[in-house]
């Protein structure tokens, strides 16, 4: 009677115990799976950010290009709304990016496009013609929004592209 008194003791211990491992483990596993979620959604925030960005950069000077082909007739409130629409994307990526490509954006990015208003935008809107310098300006600033943007924002998405790693 003892041996199987004790068997029972064993049995129940175990049962108690398996229990409280199975608690501990689907626990953590929730806890894993909320985590990962959450850097999913921060993921794909950041994504957003770094498209509307860059679409509403190119947007803008695209704009501007087709400005400067066609002039400036009735197009003052188009480029306003372009404008409008490019700082938001601006300010919004800010928020999201990391130090990285914050400190990128307010030392490279800003600076360039500073430039770029200050001599292409600005010729443009007096009506003159674009010098040298303007035409520069803008094309070393669609480089960098083509080519060494790209190069700053792929890090930030990385768990956007190869998931199981």
């Amino acid at each position: 009677m003892e041996s199987a008194t004790m068997a029972a003791v064993i049995a129940a211990v175990a049962a108690v115990v398996g229990g409280l491992l199975t608690a501990f483990a689907t626990r953590s596993v929730e806890r894993l799976r909320l985590r990962a979620s959450l850097l999913e959604k921060a993921q794909e925030r950041r994504l957003a950010g770094i498209e509307g960005f860059m679409l509403a950069t190119s947007l803008w000077m695209d704009w501007l290009t087709y400005v400067q082909e066609t002039g400036w007739e009735d197009k003052h409130e188009e480029l306003n709304r372009r404008v409008r629409a490019r700082d938001e994307a601006y300010r919004r990526l800010l928020l999201l990016s990391s130090d990285e490509l914050y400190r990128w954006l307010k030392d490279t990015y800003l600076p360039a496009e500073h430039l770029v208003r200050k001599t292409y935008v600005r010729q443009l809107r007096s009506g003159i013609e674009i010098d040298a310098q303007a035409l520069a300006a803008r094309r070393a600033f669609n480089v960098m929004l083509r080519d060494d943007l790209m190069d700053k924002v792929r890090p930030e998405i990385h768990k956007l592209r190869d998931p199981v790693t």
